[in-house]
């Protein structure tokens, strides 16, 4: 048996993170990765939920990563650092998301640097969250991490202070991330293995998900939360009480009429 990570409904989902958990680049509003997990956790789970999503466009983790600057250029501050007691344990979340890595990777921010800020975000959000269940996404995949596949691009975007390219950085912040993650007894949800080369879902900007991009990573992220944490299956379970689900009842769908007379129950 796996370790249960929540048993019990979230009623406040609490997201920080950058520009794609912003839900930049998504057509309509329903496709951004925070509301189609939003909407999925609503769908399975019992109860309401409430979403805040507090992603900030080219946020960066703290002060010390090269791209940060103060003021509103690029919105880098409140770096997460500086803004996590007001964004995310004011408001008492039940689960907590943070997703962080794409902008200081791409800007250098060494891993030590960056992953001694996380690593202090992350400690006290379980110090004074204690029952909240926290979800740490990795970095994503971007064509930058690519030299060949970035330099083939016909169109490449000026990103200033984030233009460094190569995966260098990024892998090993996905695995610190992950090893963050097991110390702390949160969720690693791992983007990057699954999105590395997708660039069909990568808008015009070569930076930002589009609608089946971000619709992908919601539901990868919620796939981490259904497999370890038994919130998730509540509904299912109520369901196959109350209407007496069961192997001769169900199933059968665009199925062979001999198959689904060997298996259907003849009352049913």
């Amino acid at each position: 048996m796996r370790n249960d990570y929540r048993s019990s409904p979230i009623r406040r989902m609490v997201v920080m993170g950058e520009s794609n958990a912003f839900g930049m680049n998504a057509v309509c509003a329903d496709h951004e990765w925070v509301q189609t997990l939003g909407r999925l956790i609503r769908e399975t789970q019992q109860g309401p939920l409430r979403i805040y999503n507090h992603a900030i466009p080219s946020n960066v983790i703290s002060p010390d990563a090269p791209g940060y600057s103060a003021g509103d250029a690029y919105r880098t501050s409140p770096s997460a650092l500086e803004r996590y007691q007001e964004d995310m344990i004011a408001y008492e979340p039940d689960l907590a998301v943070f997703a962080y890595g794409l902008n200081d990777s791409r800007c250098g921010h060494a891993t030590e640097s960056f992953m001694k800020a996380y690593r202090r975000i992350v400690e006290d959000t379980r110090v004074r969250c204690p029952d909240a269940l926290v979800v740490l996404v990795g970095p994503y995949w971007n064509p930058q991490y690519d030299p060949e596949v970035w330099d083939s691009l016909e169109h490449q975007p000026d990103f200033h202070a984030f233009g460094r390219k190569g995966d260098d950085l990024v892998c090993a912040y996905n695995q610190a991330i992950r090893d963050l993650a097991r110390e702390s007894g949160a969720l690693f949800v791992d983007l990057y293995s699954m999105l590395e080369g997708a660039s069909w879902l990568v808008g015009h900007d070569a930076c930002h998900f589009m609608d089946v991009g971000q619709q992908v990573i919601g539901m990868r992220v919620f796939c981490e939360l259904a497999t370890n944490a038994s919130f998730i299956a509540y509904r299912s379970k109520e369901m196959e009480r109350e209407l007496g689900a069961k192997t001769t009842n169900t199933g059968g769908t665009n199925a062979l009429p001999e198959v689904i007379q060997t298996w259907r129950h003849p009352k049913t």
